[in-house]
């Protein structure tokens, strides 16, 4: 039961980072485009915080640290793939194609989530 609530924590700390946090905190500013961004890593730094917390809440914190060196650098890569696959079909959110990179890019943070889990837990 315990691998039910943390990946349910997990995807409620998603929603805040990736929506409340992002939009109030760095709007326009996450250069997510570039591999070595400061506003991209901020936004992997947010994830990956919150993944910290949420994760010790369940586990040791060694085994919250491990998680949320995962999560950060599976957003990372996750997000910059998105926006350069985005830029390459030359797209952006007036575009239906848009939408399903976003969507893409959703499933693989969840499947991160998920593997976060399954493999730490």
């Amino acid at each position: 039961m315990i691998e039910a609530h943390l990946l349910f924590m997990l995807i409620l700390k998603h929603v805040v980072a990736d929506l409340g946090l992002q939009s109030q905190l760095l709007w326009g500013q996450t250069h997510k485009k570039k591999f070595y961004p400061f506003g991209g890593h901020a936004h992997y730094f947010h994830h990956s915080t919150l993944t910290f917390l949420v994760s010790w809440i369940f586990v040791s914190w060694q085994v919250a640290l491990a998680m949320a060196i995962v999560d950060h650098v599976a957003h990372w890569h996750i997000d910059y793939t998105k926006h350069r696959v985005n830029e390459m079909i030359g797209c952006s959110r007036k575009d239906k194609i848009w939408w399903w990179t976003a969507t893409v890019d959703q499933l693989l943070h969840f499947l991160t989530y998920y593997l976060l889990v399954i493999y730490f837990i």
